[in-house]
């Protein structure tokens, strides 16, 4: 027969751990998305560590700060070059713009030819956007400073990510320095609150989270490779920046579409309409056989989800948490869904908890 003492106590201390928890959560609110982005990324590299460090195994934190500065680099390269790409063109883009208010901006010589609606669309361009006095008031709330203005916003929004993407890198310095003990104690407790489902659930939301990650990354920056060499055939201006743009939106769904868009766009404006049409077939081509095929075959069986659960978590991850959750929010329709398939199933008799590998 149970003590009713010790039974109190027991809930006593749920209650306690659920409030301390609860606190510490609140206390580091502002750093969950860093930590999150570790986290993930430390799972996405844990089989590259686990591997250098059966090669060198008395220097686990050494390599740790290795990996973490090559995340870093894999991150900073791209947005640097883009940034750098940007403050280049940034003089181009305010001596166009006062061209435009003073001048109007000319329709494009194909505009006219367009089947039934070419001749309609040609006479409104140049009556709101060819005239100099209808530009400059369509224009007229851009100039110089305007673009300083968003441009100094931009960069404190910059410095405080900045500032986040420290604290994820040094989390991640930590989570791959401790990460197999962090493994057994993690593994330990939810086969202590959850049974021998618990050890099989935190094995596949592991396996769940680095097939999405790397599936993601992967089929992204192929992607973003091979439309930046369509973008380099075709003429568009600037080839290596809208190829990093593609490889950076490609990982949000339907990004990539509007940047070779645009680029199609840009051409088409100046007169190539056949290598612009060309263009946005190719990149359709390469993003329906990336995302459709490629990339499931990629992530495989880890991540089994049907198509609106899937699109559900990905949009609704982005929503609340940004880039991380694009990663974070399919896992999650995957943990609902093996939650789910746990209830449902018939009852069967309890295993033995398996030993952490």
């Amino acid at each position: 027969m149970s003590n009713p003492r010790s039974n109190g106590v027991h809930q006593r201390q749920i209650v306690l751990t659920i409030a301390i928890v609860l606190l510490a959560l609140w206390m580091a609110l502002e750093f969950l998305t860093p930590i999150a982005w570790a986290a993930v990324l430390a799972i996405a590299e844990w089989p590259l560590y686990r591997r250098a460090i059966k090669r060198f195994p008395r220097h686990p934190g050494t390599i740790a700060l290795g990996f973490t500065l090559a995340t870093a680099l894999l991150v900073v390269l791209p947005l640097s070059l883009a940034a750098v790409t940007l403050a280049q063109e940034s003089d181009g883009a305010i001596a166009w713009l006062k061209h435009a208010q003073q001048f109007g901006i000319a329709a494009p010589s194909w505009l006219p030819g367009i089947p039934l609606i070419g001749a309609r669309v040609a006479t409104y361009w140049q009556e709101h956007v060819a005239n100099p006095q209808a530009a400059n008031a369509l224009l007229g709330t851009l100039s110089a400073g305007s673009i300083l203005g968003w441009t100094r916003s931009i960069g404190g929004e910059v410095a405080r990510e900045s500032a986040l993407f420290l604290v994820t890198l040094l989390a991640l310095v930590s989570l791959l320095a401790s990460g197999r003990t962090i493994a057994v104690k993690a593994r330990t407790i939810f086969i202590g609150m959850f049974g021998a489902f618990g050890g099989e659930f935190l094995s596949r939301m592991t396996g769940a989270v680095r097939a999405t990650v790397n599936g993601t990354i992967l089929v992204s920056v192929v992607e973003g490779g091979i439309i930046g060499i369509g973008y380099a055939v075709a003429g568009v201006p600037q080839p290596l920046l809208f190829a990093t743009f593609t490889v950076i939106l490609a990982l949000i769904p339907f990004g990539a579409w509007l940047i070779f868009g645009l680029a199609s766009l840009i051409l088409l404006s100046t007169g190539h309409v056949l290598a612009g049409a060309v263009l946005f077939a190719f990149g359709a081509t390469v993003m329906t056989i990336g995302d459709n095929v490629v990339q499931p075959s990629v992530i495989g069986s880890a991540v089994e989800l049907p198509f609106l659960l899937a699109m559900i978590g990905a949009f609704g991850g982005l929503a609340e948490l940004g880039l991380v959750g694009l990663f974070v929010g399919p896992v999650i329709m995957a943990a609902l869904l093996l939650v789910l398939q746990e209830w449902l199933e018939p009852a069967k008799p309890e295993q033995a908890p398996r030993t952490a590998a």
